[in-house]
């Protein structure tokens, strides 16, 4: 451009002073020196040159190469749900439709990303999932493609697979312990891991438990029936360190094993065992290594009384437990303590009586929902002279001191406690399904003739108790009557019920409803060729 400086030229019949500053017919500079008016041609490609926001001028904004520089927007997403333990970042491709363009973004934890590049506005794009951790299930539930500057937010959830941990014995007696990844979320179920756990003994009963830490996986069996051993794994259900021992015991024999987790950075794990002394006791141990913090605690001890079935729950701070009791002179009762690091204290004891009968309440099962604690057990009824006619499955909300009556089952499937005169009892399991319901389920056990012969389950209403239409399934899904061993476990959109059968020699899968109609089942493991044998499993 040629520079003028104070003097006068007529650009296509404009005037222009130009003294250090430009003077335009519709602006007085008071700062110009020697001013005249100036005359401008509305037609003039001049003014264009002068007043535009473009490449010159004072209203100039002069990009790269000489043009303007085109409108970004940023491309955001969301994660929710994510389990990052194994050093395996969640990654993304973006690709820019319009231009073939390609970006990564690595995420590594729940929390709101952009991608390092901005799309020009208006761009089509697209989102596409690459590698995350496995052992859960990852979706882009919305907006994985759209216009930049106009599609909000992509959304990633993801959740934890089901975990199971089966424990049996084969027809041989040989104990068997396996653990399960499934993929829940795709169609039909997919079993991702299928893993044989070195059980390291021979006890009676296998008795595993499995609980989620929010990081690892805890397994829990017994490796003999005076010892209890433990073995972390990760959310892909890789062994994490080695197996260790949580508890031995000289001379006793372990029952039924339990633990529960503490965000303080420990799991509790109780049970009960039989011996000279008879006893309920507790252990504690830390939620990342496994040592022992403190030593065995007795909740309950007795020469004559015998304790079986505890379950334990945390609530705040304070452990609960549960466990039945058998006095020497045939009465029976359920206790129920707290503890936290010393001498456990007893909260309430349940009793029932028919006639001349104390009745059995046995197999509690404790659950805890926000600041509610519940507690479900079987109560098996007589007619009040000896004879068992029926089994009732309870309820107490907080330790209520009158617990409320699910259901009662008098004959079903043939178990005929009656004319057999033999024991009846329901063996709960329990879980949240939703924010306004629980989900309950039991396998209903025939002690005469030594089976269990039927699984059902049972929607509670939490904020009045009240108990929905059953669903039950032995007969109508598998075909027999000789399941045993369920367990529940609850996703954002289904519920499952884990259970052995072993008369199918089988695994199998569940997936309920809240209206008595079942959603599907699958086989977790098949056909045993050496049987299965008092199958339990816990699902996680």
């Amino acid at each position: 451009m040629k520079r003028f400086l104070n003097s006068s030229k007529v650009i296509n019949g404009f005037y222009l002073l130009v003294h250090g500053c430009f003077l335009f017919s519709f602006l007085l500079v008071q700062g110009c020196n020697n001013a005249k008016p100036v005359s401008i041609d509305a037609s003039s490609s001049a003014i264009g040159a002068l007043l535009s926001d473009g490449d010159f001028g004072i209203f100039g904004n002069l990009g790269a190469g000489g043009t303007s520089s085109a409108a970004t927007s940023p491309i955001n997403v969301s994660l929710s749900g994510y389990v990052n333990v194994t050093a395996n970042d969640l990654s993304l491709t973006l690709t820019d439709s319009t231009d073939s363009t390609t970006q990564p973004l690595a995420l590594t934890a729940d929390g709101s990303y952009s991608f390092s590049t901005e799309l020009t506005s208006g761009d089509s794009y697209s989102i596409s999932l690459d590698s995350y951790t496995q052992g859960q299930s990852c979706s882009i539930s919305a907006n994985a493609s759209g216009t930049a500057g106009t599609t909000g937010t992509a959304t990633i959830v993801c959740e934890r697979q089901l975990a199971i941990a089966a424990g049996w014995k084969t027809s041989s007696g040989t104990p068997v312990l396996k653990l399960f990844g499934v993929n829940h979320s795709a169609s039909p179920y997919i079993v991702t891991k299928n893993l044989s756990v070195t059980v390291g003994g021979s006890p009676g009963s296998v008795d595993p438990e499995l609980v989620w830490n929010g990081t690892n996986y805890l397994l829990i069996w017994k490796s003999a029936d005076t010892t209890i051993k433990g073995q972390f794994y990760n959310i892909s259900l890789t062994a994490v360190g080695s197996t260790f021992t949580i508890y031995t015991g000289a001379g006793v024999t372990i029952g039924k094993v339990s633990a529960a987790y503490s965000p303080s950075g420990e799991f509790a794990i109780v049970w009960t065992e039989a011996a000279s002394t008879r006893a309920a006791k507790y252990q504690r141990i830390n939620s990342s290594t496994g040592a022992l913090i403190g030593t065995p605690t007795t909740i309950a001890s007795s020469t004559s009384n015998t304790y079986t079935s505890a379950d334990v729950t945390l609530s705040g701070s304070t452990y609960y437990t549960a466990f039945r009791q058998r006095t020497s002179g045939g009465v029976n009762s359920l206790l129920a303590y707290s503890f936290s690091t010393g001498a456990a204290t007893s909260v309430k004891t349940y009793t029932a009586t028919s006639g001349t009968d104390s009745l059995a309440l046995d197999y509690p099962s404790l659950l805890t929902q926000g600041s509610n604690i519940w507690l479900f057990y079987s109560q098996t009824g007589t007619d009040g002279s000896g004879n068992v006619n029926d089994s009732t499955l309870k309820s107490s909300k907080n330790f209520q001191t009158t617990p409320a009556t699910m259901r009662t089952e008098t004959n079903p499937y043939g178990c005929d406690p009656v004319n057999s005169s033999g024991d009846q009892y329901m063996v709960p399991s329990a879980t949240i399904a939703n924010s306004t319901n629980l989900l309950v389920s039991y396998d209903l056990f025939c002690a005469d003739m030594g089976i269990y012969n039927e699984v059902s389950n049972l929607p509670v209403t939490i904020s009045s108790g009240a108990v929905g239409t059953p669903t039950d399934y032995s007969v109508t899904e598998l075909g027999t009557s000789r399941t045993m061993g369920s367990s529940l476990a609850c996703r954002t959109t289904a519920c499952f019920i884990s259970v052995g059968d072993e008369s199918s020699d089988a695994i199998y899968l569940f997936d309920p409803d809240f209206g008595g109609n079942i959603g599907g089942t699958s086989t977790i493991y098949p056909n045993d060729g050496n049987g299965i044998e008092s199958p339990i499993t816990v699902i996680k």
